[in-house]
């Protein structure tokens, strides 16, 4: 094992392997809690190593201590369920048997807070042997060494329990974010490994970023060599992130030379039949989603480990229902929808299916009754309100039997953990998609240019005035606002929740009339948000900041905030300054991915006096709402962040810590505070502070600039030359290839001048010691 504060889960860990285990290694990575008295008063034997960044380094160093003939590979947030199958499967062990695969059943949280269950087969038990050891610095395996020295796989009875997928939405997101942190530095020094670009692909994939997938998915495929577990592995996910992209031929092409490669596997078959469905291929379609139930309990462990994918029974039946819809054959669309309900009488697609099918069958009784009754259930589902009311439509135009196939929308409402679940088109509507949302007061300076940006993309404008003495109002008219006179509350969360309020539009795209939209929104924003699976609930968009300093220099500040948001009852802003509506979106159950949306924010690269004047505002704004809500580590955060504006630095180093010690900030919040503290610590001449925060930053965000010229400037500045050195030419390195939308965190392009100033400094300082 590998560990590092886990004192909540090891102790069941390690009692449900101490019947089995000649020796228990656990090999800590720097654990401050009681994980390692834990392991210890377990009968383990504990070896402290340090955190690399590279969990094959941990484990094989884990490896390289164990002294018995078979090894065990668990995380302490596994189970180990039968340990008297393990004793007697590698007991029974044919000679050229490397590894033997095990059932490992995670659970991964819903929205509604219940939980899902879905069973993959792991490597996780194989023999101690020199030539094995993982590889990848995440998503560790150990299959390339065990195949590559002519070694066997085979199946076994043993199986673990995982909980590391019950997470919130918001920790699962963080995760995504740790591990695509680990990959880029990964793939930093090894940027031709496919495997790793494989699964930085799959990371993007799980983060919404679909253009980068794509680009490492590629890159993976012509890459992973034609014998290489990789390459089907890629192939799979290719079609996934092809599906998603909308390129339907591409997915297909995909699954099928995966199945190519691999036949025996229920991934590339599950893929293929929804890319045929999506196509209008129906009947390929229900050859595919055979052929991924025949082969769904496969003997072969290469199938196993590469291509399975287990749907539950009733989303099973729902494929099978919307192929017959789509073949007119309503009575075994019937069928497959009422065997789905029979297993699971809350599954809404199989539901939603059974009312299609009535509707068609001109039973508009029993399709409306359905209908209703997942209303009462889930009031939020706008599309079943809408097929509602075409039902009552087609009963009114009965004799006609016109009913709009393309109007009458079945949606797939699995909530799968891995892959993300595929969505099927969208319903015409009425509805406006995309409202921009404003506060304005006097801004008649900075207010057409925003405008203008947004024409062509968003289908109304909500202008709520704060008090205007200027043209501003006469401007809105000119772009067909809906304007709305709103006293100002010394609240911006207030307003802005008052122009929610006023919006008619599905999405909500909130700007300050100091900003403007990027002109590449125009090609595919509105088409981007009317493909979004139902979970996504906001997108991240990168906000590019000149900020000029109160000394009239400037800087490129680069920040991913979620402009964009799904329009939900509950969705609404919170905090008098700085406003804030994550919260909300989560608390909603709904996910917030990356995006390529990006919007130049003009407001910081204005005079010193104006500068000042803003400063000073959210001062007085930010000491009223910590008075008020003392706990709240976001406003004490920017109270921080403002102070040290104004060059207070002491006060703004209290304010920093104490929202780190309220330990509630999100990771890229943290990341800037650390940032911040670092930047502090380093003006005060205490290097060896600023080093510590500089890494603690990066620890919370990897793949930031800013943080890397900190701890740079840092180890030169304590004299740790030869370091400097190194993290200088990596910034300058990252600086080329660097791309802010793929990361969603505060950030600062630093400039290439101010890098090689510090490496000038470095190279003096090692001649200097030299001579």
């Amino acid at each position: 094992m590998i560990a590092r504060n886990e004192e909540l889960m090891l102790p069941d860990c390690l009692q449900s392997v101490r019947p089995i285990a000649s020796e228990i290694i656990v090999v800590d990575t720097g654990s401050t809690d009681k994980t390692r008295q834990i392991a210890i008063d377990h009968g383990a034997l504990v070896y402290d190593y340090p955190w690399t960044d590279d969990f094959s380094d941990a484990r094989n160093q884990a490896l390289s201590k164990a002294k018995y003939p078979w090894i065990l590979s668990i995380d302490a947030d596994e189970r180990l369920e039968n340990p008297d199958i393990l004793a007697a499967t590698f007991e029974l062990a044919q000679e050229q048997v490397g590894g033997f695969l095990l059932e490992v059943c995670s659970h991964s949280r819903r929205k509604d807070g219940t939980s899902d269950v879905f069973k993959i087969h792991l490597l996780r038990l194989f023999r101690n042997n020199p030539k094995i050891r993982f590889e990848g610095a995440i998503h560790e395996q150990v299959l390339e060494s065990i195949l590559g020295n002519n070694w066997k796989i085979s199946s076994s009875g043993i199986k673990l329990q995982h909980l590391g997928y019950d997470l919130s939405p918001e920790n699962m997101l963080k995760k995504q974010y740790r591990n695509l942190g680990l990959l880029d530095q990964a793939l930093f020094t090894d940027s031709k490994n496919a495997y790793l670009l494989f699964q930085r692909a799959k990371t993007y994939l799980a983060i919404g970023n679909l253009s980068l997938a794509e680009r490492d998915i590629k890159s993976a495929i012509s890459l992973a060599g034609s014998q290489s577990s990789v390459l089907p592995q890629a192939l799979n996910y290719g079609g996934i992130i092809a599906f998603q992209s909308k390129n339907l031929t591409l997915a297909a092409e995909r699954a099928k030379k995966s199945l190519k490669i691999v036949p025996q596997q229920s991934f590339a078959c599950y893929v293929l039949g929804e890319a045929l469905t999506a196509s209008g291929d129906f009947a390929n379609a229900l050859i595919a989603y055979n052929a991924m139930i025949s082969v769904e309990n496969t003997q072969d462990p290469i199938a196993q480990i590469i291509g399975e994918y287990n749907l539950p029974p009733e989303q099973m039946h729902f494929r099978f229902g919307r192929c017959y819809v789509g073949l007119q054959q309503w009575d075994k669309a019937k069928y497959e929808f009422q065997k789905g309900i029979e297993i699971n009488n809350k599954e809404i697609g199989c539901r939603i299916g059974l009312a299609n099918v009535y509707l068609r069958l001109e039973n508009f009784a029993h399709s409306r009754k359905i209908l209703q009754q997942i209303m009462q259930e889930n009031p939020e589902r706008s599309d079943v309100s809408k097929f509602l009311e075409q039902v009552d439509a087609a009963e009114n135009n009965s004799k006609k039997k016109i009913i709009n196939e393309k109007n009458i929308n079945i949606e797939n409402n699995a909530d799968l953990p891995l892959p993300n679940s595929l969505n099927f088109g969208g319903s015409v509507s009425s509805t406006p998609l995309i409202s921009l949302c404003m506060i304005v007061k006097n801004e008649e300076k900075f207010l057409p240019g925003c405008l203008a940006s947004a024409e062509g993309i968003v289908d109304e404008i909500i202008i709520i005035d704060t008090g205007s003495s200027d043209r501003t109002k006469e401007i809105a008219r000119q772009y067909k606002a809906n304007i709305v006179d709103f006293k100002w509350q010394n609240d911006f969360a207030a307003a802005r929740n008052e122009s929610l309020r006023h919006a008619r539009g599905t999405w909500i795209l909130y700007l300050d009339a100091d900003e403007r939209l990027h002109a590449e929104a125009k090609n595919h924003l509105r088409e981007l948000l009317q493909n979004l699976p139902d979970e996504v609930g906001g997108l991240i968009c990168t906000i590019v900041s000149p900020h000029r300093q109160l000394d009239d220099t400037s800087e490129e500040h680069r920040g991913g905030y979620p402009r964009i948001f799904k329009h939900l009852p509950n969705v609404i802003f919170e905090g008098r300054v700085h406003e804030q509506i994550s919260p909300a979106i989560l608390a909603s159950g709904k996910q917030i991915v990356l995006s390529e949306v990006v919007i130049e924010h003009l407001g910081y690269d204005q005079s010193r006096e104006i500068l000042e004047q803003k400063t000073k505002r959210n001062y007085n704004l930010l000491l009223q709402h910590v008075r008020e809500e003392p706990q709240n580590a976001y406003a004490w955060f920017q109270l921080g962040q403002t102070l040290a504006r104004m060059n207070l630095s002491q006060q703004a180093e209290d304010a920093l810590k104490f929202a780190m010690d309220l330990g509630t900030l999100k990771s890229t919040i943290a990341a800037s505070a650390t940032a911040a503290l670092a930047q502090i610590a380093g003006n005060a001449h205490k290097y060896a502070d600023a080093l510590q925060w500089a890494e603690k930053s990066l620890y919370y965000a990897p793949e930031q600039l800013y943080a890397r010229q900190l701890r740079a400037f840092s180890l030169h500045y304590l004299g740790r030359n030869t370091e400097a050195k190194a993290a200088f030419l990596e910034l300058l390195e990252r600086r080329k290839y660097y791309d802010a939308t793929t990361h969603g965190g505060f950030d600062i392009l630093v400039p290439e001048p101010t890098i090689n100033q510090g490496l000038a400094m470095v190279d003096k300082s090692l001649s200097a010691s030299r001579q």
